[in-house]
């Protein structure tokens, strides 16, 4: 979602939170229930300037399109609601014309009807351009609410003004920023996830302005009630990009080299909550391999991942493999590119 800067330099920041109600009980980031279908995005086209959100079982049967862009749209970050009936993703624009720049969070029920723009710009604005760009929804515990990230403001030496997360209700009502209040922003927050209890919730910051170390990314947790901020993953590792909560809430799930060096491979790690316990659980080295995006099954015993290369040369397709990253076997395996896996619970 966002364009490619030069990285600058960063400070720690304060996360201000008034106002947001910790949910009960939870319901399902990858939150405990029977296994249901995977989620993920699939681009359309060799350019990658096209593509929609489709679902498949864990054995590799029963794929579906759930979405249908128009051509130029990218249907991205799909995330399952705590009950499987629902998935919230980002349809950003990449090559839908001159003046076109867009990325807005959607609902869609899991059969492909009742499709709901939940977020809207002004009629002319978008990203870069005093409008807003938004992406990589994730459900609250109880289904009632989405968290994102924002970009907004326009660009200002190379950094757009302001990236931070905020949290809405699921229709789309009363949006709240939660992080990077000040304007322009010293970093960037994206890719938020809620723990299984909704107490705390798991973000990627990269470093912009006037921080150390310049460019850093890592992970970063945030107690929702008080406020407190806590870095979990080394600046080095470059860990990010859609971390996942195992559903007993003890490890999150994520890859490392981010926007990395090209002839660094991206591998999967778990770290615990409070940054101990940091264990790689994939060895790819070299560049030639990389994992993307992942998610924990709703049971916590699998793991679904994208991986490229596969089919195709340079494309990626979906993989399930245990916890433990061993018994690897893909459940996609096209000539297009797959990636980004949700795994949501059975539907009851």
């Amino acid at each position: 979602m966002r364009p490619q800067r030069t990285p600058l330099a960063l400070s720690a920041l304060v996360l201000l939170v008034a106002g947001v109600t910790v949910p009960a009980a939870p319901a399902q980031a990858t939150f405990p229930a029977d296994n249901g279908r995977i989620a993920f995005r699939r681009f359309l086209d060799e350019d990658r300037t096209w593509g929609a959100v489709f679902t498949i079982r864990p054995d590799g049967s029963g794929e579906r399109q759930v979405t249908r862009p128009p051509q130029g749209y990218v249907d991205r970050n799909p995330d399952v609601s705590p009950d499987g009936r629902w998935i919230a993703f980002q349809r950003e624009a990449v090559d839908c014309g001159p003046g076109c720049n867009t990325s807005e969070i959607f609902t869609v029920r899991t059969d492909g009807t009742r499709l709901t723009q939940l977020t809207h710009n002004a009629p002319g604005l978008g990203c870069g351009n005093d409008g807003f760009c938004n992406g990589s929804p994730a459900w609250s515990p109880s289904g009632r609410r989405l968290a994102f990230s924002r970009e907004s403001g326009p660009v200002v030496d190379d950094y757009v003004e302001n990236v931070g997360i905020y949290v809405m209700n699921a229709d789309g009502s009363h949006v709240r920023q939660l992080t990077q209040r000040a304007r322009p922003s010293n970093g960037e927050d994206t890719d938020p996830q809620w723990s299984p209890d909704g107490r705390t919730m798991v973000f990627e910051r990269t470093n912009v302005r006037a921080a150390l170390p310049a460019g850093g990314i890592a992970l970063w947790t945030v107690e929702l009630a008080s406020g407190r901020e806590r870095r979990i993953t080394p600046f080095p590792l470059r860990g990010g990009d859609s971390p996942d909560w195992s559903p007993d809430g003890r490890r999150i799930l994520f890859h490392s080299n981010e926007n990395g060096v090209p002839e660094v491979s991206a591998n999967l790690y778990t770290v615990h909550p409070d940054g101990s316990h940091l264990r790689q659980l994939t060895f790819e080295a070299g560049g030639a391999v990389n994992y993307l995006g992942s998610s924990w099954s709703p049971d916590g015993r699998k793991i679904t991942v994208g991986r490229r290369p596969e089919t195709g040369g340079t494309n990626a397709d979906i993989l399930v493999m245990d916890a433990d990253a061993t018994h690897v076997r893909n459940i996609t395996r096209t000539e297009l590119y797959d990636s980004y896996p949700d795994w949501g619970p059975a539907v009851r």
